[in-house]
């Protein structure tokens, strides 16, 4: 790949390779790794940056697209029974809801507590206010806790501008329709930025292409964001929104839709001492109602919270080679429905965890980090992950990683407590002694650098096993047919990771990554939903893409994607699919007359009609697009 990536770059003009590079000398900064700020190229896990920049460029409208073409992420579109749209997990294990995977939206936990996973389409954040979006592949439970065992995906959103100024978009295609308004102020004291996106998309095709399914949504979102800078060690920031939701649940008979609405707030501060050191404190409340009607057993109502508080101290020592962080959490997650916990409607979990994460930089090549997660919680008991990492860099353009890590994974709400009847023959019924499942982790990385640092590049291999791996079992058979969950499972992964990026100029980048994961459990495809894990992830993946500007104000950008065969499983509908092998191609061309003006058009997945990603049959279809934006006070 790196040959093919190197030839079709060798017919750029040559002055463009014995350009300076400057830009490269600011080291992307990432801090979800380590909760702090640090150069990604240094950063003790596997971690990915999407910048604004690039979201702009490749023209990405929802967050499942925009990790669909990142290494070792594997990202389906697909419709649960209660509505969620897509699936997102890192280095494989896909089903309904993964609950191994950390979400993040500036620091606050968007993981759901009674399913599991996340609901990415309802999420009260908008693709105009992130500024970048993090990416750790692999455990990080030593520094958030519970269900960070695959990795964390940290959004950041964008702070108020110094200035006042405005956004106006508008987009529109054959399945859908949106526009997008954002506006924002700022002075020495602070500053205000508030946003708003509708969003209407139409069902697409039904199985085989065939009429339409019942797969709409109608969608509002809004964002509110105020700083505040009293002095130039204190900062305070105030974070709400909501997300309002119709849409339709494709595959049922008969015909349903659902509603869901979501809204939270959250106060943030931070106070700077000395050169590295600073004391925040967050605290934050979220809510979410979802009605879907009319199921099996009529409607069913489900209402979750969350509450957090968390405080952290981030030091420096040693002459700034000993960084350290220390800090204290509390949670409370919980889920109210009268349908899906029959006799017993309430059910929460109480968390409350202590974590510290150390580095030391113990030569000028070598250091050495770790850290360390004390948690207990009402559904998992006391629990400690930890993780170890050691990195060698002789130099700027080289660097070797070695890590090890032990994480664990509560099992959702509904797997310990639930009592529901899916459909005439089958009653899924919660085990209260479901234990969590814990998993170890060890990998190698690669990073290096090269030609001025146009030349990015990094290789990580991994192994990770997960036992007491959650699992669904027949408790009585008859009619109807009772399930329940166990701990009677045990997984292992192999995977390669490989990413080269080369960028001959700050407006001409070129990509491509491949991805290797193979899984073997001991049960195979013998429980209840005949999930088998050795065949549910596509072993190979390959990506590709780019992004260029052309002259006089035109822009052009390229993704293309490539997935094997796999077997999708639905816990939530009980079925499963073979998906056919299959290749995905985006392209955008965008033109700027001035600075504060851009028209697009864009394809997506351009060398097919149609094609099918999940069990539930629903086809993915070819689309097309067009927009403009209005930019003020730039």
């Amino acid at each position: 790949m790196r040959a093919l990536l190197v030839l079709a770059l060798a017919a750029a003009p040559a002055a463009a390779q014995s350009d300076a590079f400057e830009f490269f000398r600011e080291e992307a900064m990432v801090s979800v790794a380590s909760r702090r700020p640090e150069a990604a190229w240094r950063a003790p896990v596997a971690v990915d940056v999407v910048t604004a920049e690039e979201i702009k460029a490749y023209g990405y409208s929802n967050l499942p697209d925009l990790l669909r073409f990142r290494a070792g992420m594997d990202v389906v579109s697909a419709r649960s029974a209660d509505g969620n749209r897509a699936i997102v997990s890192a280095r494989g294990f896909s089903r309904d809801f993964v609950a191994e995977m950390q979400v993040l939206v500036d620091g606050r936990s968007v993981y759901s507590p009674f399913l599991g996973g996340v609901y990415w389409a309802s999420l009260p954040v908008q693709m105009q206010d992130i500024e970048r979006v993090e990416i750790v592949r692999g455990p990080n439970a030593a520094l958030y806790g519970s269900n960070s065992a695959l990795g964390v995906v940290n959004i950041v959103t964008r702070r108020p501008g110094a200035k006042p100024s405005g956004r106006l978009s508008a987009r529109a295609g054959d399945r859908m329709r949106a526009t997008a308004e954002a506006a924002e102020a700022g002075g020495r004291l602070g500053g205000l930025r508030v946003s708003h996106t509708f969003q209407q998309i139409k069902g697409d095709p039904g199985p085989s292409g065939v009429g339409e399914a019942n797969d709409f949504l109608h969608s509002n979102k809004l964002n509110v964001r105020a700083l505040l800078t009293p002095g130039e060690a204190i900062e305070v920031e105030a974070f709400g929104g909501g997300s309002w939701q119709a849409q339709g649940l494709p595959g049922m008979v008969p015909v349903q839709r659902a509603a869901r609405s979501e809204d939270f707030q959250m106060l943030r501060g931070s106070f700077k001492h000395g050169s590295d050191g600073a004391l925040e404190g967050l605290i934050s409340r979220s809510a979410m109602d979802t009605t879907a009607d009319p199921l099996f057993s009529g409607t069913v109502d489900v209402r979750t919270y969350q509450y957090d508080a968390e405080l952290l101290h981030r030091s420096a020592w040693a002459g700034e080679r000993v960084n350290s962080v220390v800090g204290a959490g509390w949670r409370l997650t919980g889920a109210y429905s009268d349908q899906t916990f029959a006799g017993h409607p309430a059910q929460q979990n109480e968390i409350k965890r202590g974590f510290t994460h150390h580095s030391a930089k113990l030569t000028e090549e070598v250091t050495a980090a770790g850290g360390v997660s004390l948690e207990d919680s009402q559904v998992g008991g006391l629990r400690t992950s930890w993780q170890a990492a050691a990195l060698y860099a002789p130099n700027e353009r080289h660097a070797l990683r070695l890590s090890y890590a032990l994480a664990h994974s509560m099992p959702p709400l509904f797997n310990k407590y639930g009592d529901y009847r899916l459909s005439a023959p089958l009653r899924l019924v919660g085990n209260a002694d479901l234990k969590p499942q814990h998993l170890s982790s060890w990998e190698a990385g690669w990073r290096t650098r090269a030609l001025d640092g146009a030349l990015s590049s990094e290789l990580a291999v991994y192994r990770m096993v997960i036992g007491d791996r959650n699992f669904a079992f027949v408790r009585a058979p008859g009619a109807p047919t009772i399930v329940s969950y166990d701990n009677r499972n045990r997984a292992q992964a192999w995977g390669v990771e490989l990413s080269e990026e080369y960028t001959l100029s700050p407006g001409r980048v070129f990509f491509a990554n491949y991805t290797y994961e193979r899984i073997r459990d001991d049960k195979g495809p013998t429980d209840v939903f005949r999930t088998d894990l050795r065949t549910g992830t596509p072993v190979h993946k390959v990506n590709a893409g780019g992004r260029a500007l052309l002259g006089r104000g035109f822009g052009a950008s390229v993704l293309l994607g490539y997935k094997d065969a796999y077997d999708a499983n639905s816990s939530t509908r009980g079925t499963r699919l073979a998906v056919k092998r299959s290749f995905r191609l985006d392209a955008r061309l965008s033109w700027s007359p001035r600075p504060d003006w851009e028209l697009f058009f864009a394809g997506l997945d351009l060398l097919q009609p149609y094609r099918v990603e999940w069990a539930d049959g629903t086809v993915v279809p070819r689309r097309f697009e067009g927009g403009v934006t209005k930019r003020f006070g730039l």
